[in-house]
């Protein structure tokens, strides 16, 4: 039986994961007449090519660099400092996470565009200004915005790294004279150094990935990305092998990062933990208690509310640009995308149909492949687990190449239908079912099962009536939190996709590319309705920090 299991288990990361990364390796070098080093030649010698390569490296390192400047102080008042409202701030990096990025994107281009934005048309008309001050349509806009979504890593991991460090080692350096900021710059910040690093590191890959704000900012100003080029080679006729050429760079870029990461995240070891006992002494801000909670705020204003704000206010208006005269509130922008937009009913229920079955399948195979890792001696259990770790640091749209390769051929061709789309989703977020399955089984004395076994039980049934149970809830967290993202995915369903199969992230940006814009925020508000209600749930089955755990552990 637990061969079998085994079997199982490889036999779906191969379908999903290792034969979409074989045939992206092959179609790079796989020419129309044979073996060929032409597209890797056409790559190395295009200035184009190394122009795109070089925006999407830099704007991975303004992210990282970004993400830890607003992370770590973060992080700092929520773990060290008396700041109020500690509880709203986990809530809202919850929130800011959940946030699909595309949406935001959206939402900015209607607050900071250069001619007609709300933002600029304001600030031009108080001041006087000649020209709008802000230009969203930029490296700096795509940087800014892909930062609001993709900080959360900075803040978990060093909020989880400061909760463990030994307070004690604080406050012997303030006994021996250390002031507060002597102590934060020689002993607290360097103890976690390497959750900032790794929180950065995390942040940079997340943003390779992003092909949302990449295309709704980049591409109008023709600053184009690896994302965006390879969605452009697939415009017909498709060029397979300079696309999986282009998705090999970025592969190569992801591991090197994430090879990067594990080293860094090895020398954690000089990262002193503590008992249950010590409590850390938190730092007293005194008069800049306030102004701390309002620098918290003014992030999430920037995050949370004034995209949601806009996008709200726009899906009720007549003329996305008249958003502010209520004269010109409607609901007809509602009325034709749930009763007159063909695509909205079929796209719900395949998001729906996709979040859930993808979920589930990806935490039944991340539960089996971690019990394999922890509770058996097979050979080939942790070669399981790291293979289905690759797809973390795998762009979607780069894992979307491999896929359309693999099954669009006999025997089984699973291109243009939706079943592609369900592979993809699993592919994406089986590592986070394994990390998470694998934190609650940790939880678990294997002592329970066993005493099951030795009272008779077979071992199925005593996985089954011992061990699953008690692993029900942070199996339920996993599989909520896999739900979520893959509800709103887009930069994997954008080359996949097909008539009928299209999912709501995809009619949202099909709206947005054909310039309806009020009918395109009225169907982002029903997403982040969606979104937000999912959310909650699973914010009260795991708690507050309901992103912690995963995102901790795939940082690690």
């Amino acid at each position: 039986m637990r061969l079998l299991a085994l079997g199982s288990a490889a036999a779906a990361l191969v379908a999903v994961v290792a034969l979409p990364l074989a045939w992206l390796v092959i179609g790079s070098f796989r020419g129309p007449t044979g073996p060929t080093l032409e597209f890797y030649r056409a790559l190395l010698t295009s200035p184009e090519n190394y122009r795109i390569l070089l925006n999407t490296l830099l704007i991975g390192a303004a992210v990282a660099g970004l993400s830890a400047l607003v992370g770590v102080p973060m992080a700092w008042l929520v773990g060290r400092s008396d700041m109020p409202g500690k509880r709203a701030v986990w809530t809202l990096v919850s929130v800011a996470y959940a946030t699909p990025p595309f949406l935001s994107a959206i939402a900015y281009v209607m607050l900071l565009g250069p001619n007609a934005g709300l933002i600029n048309r304001g600030l031009r008309a108080l001041l006087g200004l000649a020209e709008p001050p802000f230009n969203i349509f930029s490296v700096g806009g795509m940087v800014f915005v892909i930062t609001l979504h993709v900080f959360p890593f900075v803040f978990l991991l060093v909020a989880g790294a400061l909760e463990s460090l030994d307070p004690a080692l604080e406050q012997s350096a303030q006994i021996l004279g250390a002031g507060r900021l002597r102590t934060l710059r020689f002993v607290t910040l360097p103890m976690v150094t390497p959750a900032i690093l790794a929180g950065a590191l995390l942040a940079f890959v997340d943003s390779l990935s992003l092909f949302g704000p990449q295309a709704i900012l980049g591409v109008p100003a023709r600053i184009h990305t690896v994302p965006t080029k390879i969605y452009a080679l697939f415009s017909y006729p498709p060029r397979f092998g300079l696309a999986s050429a282009l998705a090999m760079s970025l592969v190569v870029v992801t591991v090197l990062s994430l090879y990067l990461q594990h080293r860094v995240l090895g020398r954690r070891g000089y990262v002193t933990m503590t008992g249950k006992g010590a409590q850390p002494h938190l730092t007293p801000l005194g008069a800049w208690r306030i102004p701390a909670l309002a620098a918290c705020a003014a992030v999430f204003l920037l995050a949370v509310a004034l995209p949601y704000g806009v996008l709200l206010g726009v899906s009720f208006s007549q003329q996305w640009a008249t958003v502010l005269e209520s004269r010109t509130l409607t609901l007809k922008n509602y009325s034709y995308v749930l009763f007159e937009f063909s695509q909205t009913r079929h796209s719900i229920l395949n998001s729906l149909g996709l979040a859930t079955a993808a979920a589930t399948l990806a935490m039944g195979v991340g539960t089996l492949i971690a019990y394999l890792d922890l509770r058996t001696a097979f050979v080939g259990r942790r070669a399981l687990d790291y293979l289905s770790l690759v797809p973390l640091g795998l762009p979607g749209i780069v894992l979307s190449v491999g896929l359309i390769q693999a099954w669009i051929r006999p025997p089984l061709v699973l291109y243009g239908t939706i079943w592609i789309l369900l592979v993809a989703y699993v592919a994406r977020f089986v590592p986070f079912a394994v990390r998470s399955a694998n934190t609650a089984i940790r939880q678990v004395d294997p002592a329970l099962e066993e005493a099951a076994r030795i009272a008779g039980a077979p071992w199925l049934a005593a996985v089954w009536r011992v061990t699953v149970p008690l692993i029900r809830q942070g199996m339920l967290s996993g599989w909520l939190l896999i739900f979520i993202p893959a509800l709103r995915e887009l930069s994997a369903s954008v080359l996949l996709f097909t008539s009928g199969t299209e999912t709501i992230a995809v009619a949202i940006f099909q709206l947005y590319e054909e310039g309806y814009f009020e009918a395109t925020c009225a169907l982002a508000v029903l997403t982040l309705g969606l979104t937000l209600a999912v959310l909650a749930v699973a914010r009260r089955v795991a708690g507050p920090r309901v992103w912690e755990t995963p995102l901790q552990r795939a940082g690690g």
